[in-house]
């Protein structure tokens, strides 16, 4: 008897946890007509409104787009993102960016004093000790005093202005509301992927099957393949033809590496600084690493170029155009190439996530309209119009400068 209740008792649990998941509506199953009418108007400036309000195509897209934000934004409420402090903090800080923007929109002339952001700083050092650590967490390097003094001037003035919004009552306009939707959304919709992406992370079986069906993939042997060839090359065998049999450089392989002349300024800086180095007829001793690969590199030839005088007379010199005398380099190189070795792994977890948020995207329902109407110049009152920058919606970002 006492096992049967106590199986009774699990069912009426499960039951009720699953009846609470069907009585359950996100808020992210449904926007209207009049929520995009909104959110246009409070986002963008009317001359955007305009071209929004004219062009259908973009209105389609603005509409696609948020449909799939507000299906990712309910697979990572299902996944319990929103409860996460990395959503709540992002969140917060991103709510009074917001607040501090529409407050400057209107009231463009007011300043707020050193005195008054320092003031506002003193008396919450600790939130920005706080928001200073969340934001830098994940960096590779702690940030200087210089850059976090910075941030110490954009996150009071920030919340000064975010503070005189909300007495100001912006905060509780339904526009603001509206955006404030939108962005939770496309923050989940981020932190969503985000979480794919973790998922999806390469094991090293993974790894090393995707390496030995793609030698190239493989960083020690590409790098001792250009190894192998310098030692080529100091035992006296000929620049050109290693060049042409072996550089990975599409663009100088048929000429023997040949890249012509070339000045500072154009070449990859890792690239360029090994061969300016360099005098006529020399060849690098050892590998130069760029973000393309391994280089050798042979300068032809230096000289020192004369800018060209003008054909007219010019009052005004083109910004960044210099008068002096400029050095270029004829050069010729191999390379080996190591974008592979360097990206599979990313190109393989990005195509996983991409398989399945569109699946994702096709669980969960989104109700939304097929059009709706903008209030700006050049549209139409009697008809459907309005629509989204691209539609796309920018992420709140805690770290960003406003």
């Amino acid at each position: 008897m006492k096992k049967l209740v106590l199986f009774a008792l699990l069912v009426a649990t499960v039951v009720a946890a699953q009846s609470c998941k069907w009585l359950f509506k996100s808020d992210y199953a449904e926007f209207s007509a009049a929520d995009l009418t909104a959110f246009v108007d409070a986002r963008y400036p009317e001359m955007y409104r305009g071209q929004i309000a004219q062009s259908e195509m973009v209105r389609k897209k603005f509409i696609d787009d948020f449909k799939r934000s507000f299906a990712l934004a309910q697979a990572a409420e299902e996944a319990g993102l929103h409860k996460s402090d990395e959503f709540k903090k992002r969140l917060e800080f991103g709510v009074e960016q917001l607040l501090a923007t529409k407050y400057t929109e209107r009231n463009p002339d007011v300043v707020i004093s050193k005195e008054e952001w320092e003031a506002y700083y003193a008396s919450h050092k600790d939130q920005f000790d706080a928001h200073i650590n969340f934001i830098t967490a994940n960096l590779k390097q702690p940030i200087t005093d210089q850059q976090k003094e910075q941030q110490r001037e954009i996150w009071s003035q920030t919340k000064t202005r975010a503070e005189k919004a909300r007495q100001a009552g912006l905060d509780k306009e339904p526009g603001f509301v509206i955006l404030v939707k939108f962005g939770k959304a496309d923050l989940l919709k981020g932190l969503y992927e985000q979480s794919l992406g973790e998922k999806h992370k390469l094991t090293d079986d993974e790894k090393k099957k995707y390496i030995a069906e793609h030698p190239g993939a493989d960083p020690d042997k590409q790098k001792e393949k250009a190894q192998g060839l310098l030692e080529r090359l100091k035992k006296g065998e000929k620049f050109e033809k290693i060049a042409s049999d072996f550089s990975d450089d599409p663009g100088s392989k048929a000429n023997g590496g040949d890249l012509g002349w070339f000045g500072r300024g154009i070449m990859d800086p890792v690239f360029e600084a090994a061969a300016f180095a360099l005098q006529k007829g020399q060849t690098t001793s050892e590998l130069v690493k760029s973000r393309f690969g391994y280089h050798i590199i042979r300068v032809e030839d230096r000289r020192t170029v004369s800018p060209k005088a003008p054909a007219s007379p010019a009052p005004i010199q083109a910004p960044g155009q210099s008068q002096e005398p400029r050095e270029e380099v004829h050069a010729r190189h191999i390379l080996i190439d190591t974008v592979e070795s360097e990206q599979f792994e990313s190109r393989l977890i990005k195509d996983k996530v991409n398989r399945e948020l569109e699946d994702v995207a096709l669980k969960y329902a989104v109700a939304a309209p097929t059009d709706f109407i903008v209030n700006g110049a050049g549209s139409n009152p009697n008809r459907p119009g309005g629509g989204g920058q691209s539609g796309s919606m920018r992420e709140i970002n805690p770290g960003e400068k406003k």
